[in-house]
């Protein structure tokens, strides 16, 4: 699942979130691709979220897609008083960015279909949307 807010010219990331029985198959990366696009999309320059100091997963996917370090949120998360990373990513609006969307789109999708997920587009829908559709049984 993945979320982002519209504030002014920000895409502010929510939620990216996948099942724990289906991470390590690319879906985060998938939903991080697909919320940039929308954020192109819509017009907004830049992108950001909070991600725990200790989710080394989640930080190690927001960096290779662009993300740096902006600042820290101390005790942000109630549960454990953990800390946040502040990560920002900017030139969204580029002509850079738009070729470098292109450019991970193909490895993502065959990574995944690679899995035997099919990947299915809904051509009618205003903004960018995938539905994935688990592997059959044969």
């Amino acid at each position: 699942m993945g979320c982002l807010w519209a504030i002014l010219d920000e895409a502010h990331i929510t939620i990216l979130a996948v099942h724990p029985a289906y991470r390590r198959q690319g879906f985060a990366q998938v939903l991080l691709h697909r919320l940039l696009v929308i954020a192109r999309q819509r017009g907004l320059a830049w992108a950001t979220l909070e991600v725990r100091v200790s989710n080394s997963a989640a930080i190690a996917l927001y960096q290779r897609f662009g993300f740096q370090v902006a600042g820290r949120r101390c005790r942000y998360y109630p549960d454990t008083q953990e800390d946040a990373l502040i990560l920002w990513r900017g030139q969204l609006q580029s002509s850079e960015f738009q070729h470098l969307l292109q450019d991970w789109q193909f490895p993502l999708e065959q990574r995944l279909q690679a899995l035997g997920w099919k990947l299915l587009r809904s051509p009618n829908s205003p903004c960018p949307s995938l539905d994935l559709r688990p592997p059959l049984c044969e």
